[in-house]
């Protein structure tokens, strides 16, 4: 490839355009290219847009770098430095815009099988890609560019499913339950936000250009996942003193994973506090112990099977009368006494009742020699991270009152979850557990943790498994093509872009637009919407920085473990392929455990008891749009180039049967559209086109917009197979996933939350699944182009 400057001289009627370089011989050549309006070099051998530019706005030409390809003393596929080869050979012909279709055929399904809500397009990491695709500052709006493409994109946008469009500033409350109408316009038709429309195609975008990701908050922590029960056996009591932590084993010697040792008893005794109470002194009438307070008390061995423990038989504070030895306490159940009844000192450490059935909280014993290791930071930080996340996952519910897990009857938070900010900080005279290894005959100390049975932390945050490459914007050097094309918010301080396109004219076609269903008594409770969980590593997090999902079988915390992993990419609904006819119909009427077709009422709450569900975990609409409703919107762009023009018109003419998804409601099947273009009221042209129009009093012809489209979105595609190293487009990893989505899944499983029946249950049950999964095949969230779904069963 040579590079070489073109000059345009001579006079207005008779301008000449000249190309100079220095050839593989390193000699200095000029050779003129076109003279008195015909090409001395064959006109194949130019770009199709350096020939447009050529017949209509020469003069721009002036200075124009150049690349080409030397053959002998010939030059061939001359184009603009840095623009993809698109020469009137490759050109196809007026692009044939698809039909528009959005017809499907009803399809059987397998109840057995599921595909999940949500899935991933891959984000690659974006290393070396340079050009359209790679990060730049962006052109501007302070004038047209001559190589680049301005004007207005007509689009009108179908929907396919009922689109939720749910009015918040007439939200109605009813015990916490939200009930929303369809938004309206002036005009009295629904009322679509541009914004709206903005956001979905800048999703697709940043997808199918790989850009880098618009926002990514809140991800700098390490997430929380609850650790196997059986790990409560290797949490060794701990107190912070000062800048260490203190190890009260109790009677017993700390094995070397952690575990008492040679069947010596649990480390902590247990205190019964809400069966069979024990106050100060041994009276039912006295102040309960409370946490953190320094006691001295009796306790006897038990036995229970292949374990043993000390439980509290009479406990007073430290300075206050313990009273005589109590005699030998009873059996009860499974659990035996030893007849060993010894004193101790120690501290109280309650937890709250957090499982339903708890009957004792524990006593941390001071006994044996006590030992010290030193508090490092990274434990601190570690601490702070884990309470935040309890504290975070369970705001909500406690700022709306709740006293407790509503799926556990008769339990109440736990103290680290309701305690104010303070308790994420280790402080002198915390109570902890301490998670001990000891290695070549000294103690390590892995983590601190609230509670025995706990959440853990993963090893690494989010953010460092996301590539710097994708990671949003910190300077309008570093805008990929999304933020170009859409916009830029600097995240993390000032700077922002308003990007080069614009949403407006938004106006609904059809008068009888809205499907009502009247007051709230005639509203349909929605389906819960799952919220968002990165700890779930088996869904989020990938096996490498492509993407890639985790093995089938990895344990638990293998997830977000390892500085080679990657974060899973983009996050999508799939579009509910092939659903029955009269699925939408009669929406007030509960059919959920009625199957068609295999398929079932998945948008809507099942009734409890012959009940509706109406709760704050779900939402009522009295309204949606009706599926075949008709929008139409304009897009204004400026100063787009090819690349970036190719994709967007690439997202706007999509094969038939492919959809956008769009408003409320996506997991549910809610919210696909269709777009297609109005090449009739479409006007494209690069600045040197507009300057010819503007410059002349007459008339000027509009350009073929169905001939240019195949010139831009082959430039797009060019660009994606070479920077990302395909020779096919549609088998790059996130373009075939993005086509996955766009279009569904063909196989025979229905689209729906996790769970472990067929049909949806009144009490919803979703954990039950990812228990099976857990202690059976441990899958995780198939890769979206491979098409695999779920099986109800697990196990």
């Amino acid at each position: 490839m040579t590079v070489g400057t073109l000059g345009v001289v001579g006079s207005a009627k008779n301008l000449k355009l000249q190309l100079s370089f220095i050839n593989t011989r390193q000699q200095y050549v000029q050779i003129t290219l076109f003279e008195r309006n015909s090409f001395k070099v064959a006109e194949e051998e130019f770009s199709t847009e350096l020939v447009e530019i050529i017949k209509t706005a020469l003069p721009t030409l002036k200075n124009k770098k150049v690349e080409f390809e030397e053959d002998g003393d010939q030059i061939k596929q001359i184009r603009e430095k840095g623009q993809a080869w698109v020469g009137a050979a490759e050109q196809i012909a007026p692009y044939v815009l698809p039909s528009g279709n959005i017809t499907e055929t009803p399809r059987n399904v397998n109840a057995s099988n599921f595909h999940n809500p949500y899935n991933f397009v891959p984000a690659l990491p974006r290393d070396g890609i340079t050009g359209d695709l790679g990060d730049c500052a962006p052109a501007g709006h302070s004038y047209y560019h001559g190589d680049k493409y301005s004007g207005r994109i007509a689009v009108k946008l179908t929907t396919v499913t009922p689109l939720l469009i749910p009015d918040a500033s007439k939200e109605e409350i009813n015990n916490n339950h939200k009930t929303y109408p369809v938004r309206i316009g002036k005009d009295g038709k629904p009322y679509l936000p541009p914004t709206s429309i903005k956001g979905m195609l800048r999703s697709a975008y940043e997808a199918v250009t790989n850009s880098r990701l618009a926002v990514f908050e809140d991800h700098d922590s390490r997430l929380a996942y609850r650790m196997p029960a059986t790990m409560g056996l290797q949490m060794v009591p701990a107190r912070i003193e000062g800048d260490n932590i203190v190890l009260y084993p109790g009677t017993s010697r700390i094995g070397n994973n952690g575990r008492p040792a040679n069947n010596d008893p649990m480390y902590a005794a247990w205190l019964p506090y809400y069966q069979n109470r024990i106050a100060y002194d041994g009276s039912r009438d006295y102040q309960m112990a409370e946490h953190g307070d320094h006691v001295r008390f009796w306790a006897e061995r038990y036995t229970r099977g292949n374990f043993c423990y000390w439980r509290v038989r009479q406990i007073a504070r430290h300075n206050q009368n313990l009273g005589n030895r109590p005699e030998r306490g009873r059996n009860y159940g499974q659990h035996h006494s030893t007849g060993v009844i010894e004193q101790f000192e120690g501290f109280v450490y309650k937890t709250n009742k957090n499982i339903g059935n708890k009957h004792d909280e524990r006593v941390f014993i001071i006994d044996r020699e006590s030992i010290e290791i030193p508090l490092s930071r990274d434990l601190r930080r570690k601490w702070r991270e884990l309470i935040t996340s309890y504290q975070e996952i369970h705001k909500k519910e406690v700022d709306r009152g709740d006293t407790g897990p509503s799926a556990v009857n008769g339990a109440v938070w736990s103290r680290q979850i309701i305690a104010d900010e303070s308790e994420r900080n280790l402080s002198d005279g915390t109570l902890c557990y301490a998670h001990v290894k000891k290695e070549d005959g000294q103690y390590k100390i892995l983590n601190l943790y609230p509670v025995m049975i706990t959440r853990g932390l993963y090893e690494i945050a989010p953010v460092d498994l996301l590539d710097e490459t994708l990671k949003p914007a910190t300077d309008k050097k570093q805008l990929s093509p999304a933020d170009r094309v859409f916009g830029w918010v600097n995240q993390r301080g000032n700077g922002c872009y308003k990007g080069q396109l614009r949403i407006h004219s938004v106006t609904c076609q059809h008068d009888d637009a809205i499907d009502d269903f009247g007051n709230q008594n005639f509203s349909v409770p929605l389906a819960i919407l799952g919220q968002p969980k990165p700890e779930q590593a088996r869904f989020y997090c990938a096996d490498d920085r492509k993407g890639i999902p985790l093995e089938d079988g990895y344990d638990r915390d293998d997830g977000y473990s390892d500085s080679e992993q990657g974060l899973r990419g983009r996050k999508v609904y799939p579009h509910h392929k092939g659903l029955p006819n009269g699925y939408w119909s009669n929406p007030t009427e509960d059919r959920s455990q009625q199957a068609i077709q295999g398929h079932y009422q998945e948008y809507r709450r099942p009734k409890k008891d012959g009940l509706e569900q109406r709760d704050d975990q779900n939402r009522s609409v009295k309204g949606w749009v009706k599926p075949l409703t008709e929008f139409t919107f304009e897009i204004d762009v400026t100063n787009l180039s090819e690349v970036e023009l190719g994709a967007l018109l690439w997202l706007l003419t999509l094969p038939d049967l492919h959809f956008h998804r769009l408003g409320g409601g996506k997991p549910l099947g809610f919210g696909s559209v269709r777009l297609d273009i109005d090449p009739d009221k479409t006007d494209l042209r690069n600045g040197a086109g507009w300057r010819d129009y503007y410059g002349s009093l007459l008339e000027t012809s509009q350009p073929d917009f169905t001939t240019l489209i195949s010139q831009w979105i082959n430039a797009f595609q060019t660009a994606v197979k070479e920077e990302y190293g395909s020779s096919s487009f549609d088998q790059v990893t996130f373009i075939k996933a993005s086509g996955q989505s766009l279009q569904g899944f063909h196989d025979n499983a229905s689209i729906h939350y996790p769970r472990s029946t067929p049909e949806p249950k009144p009490d919803g049950e979703a954990f039950k699944w990812f228990v099976a999964n857990e202690k059976g095949r441990r899958l995780a969230l198939p890769a979206l182009e491979k098409s695999q779904s779920f099986p109800i069963k697990p196990s």
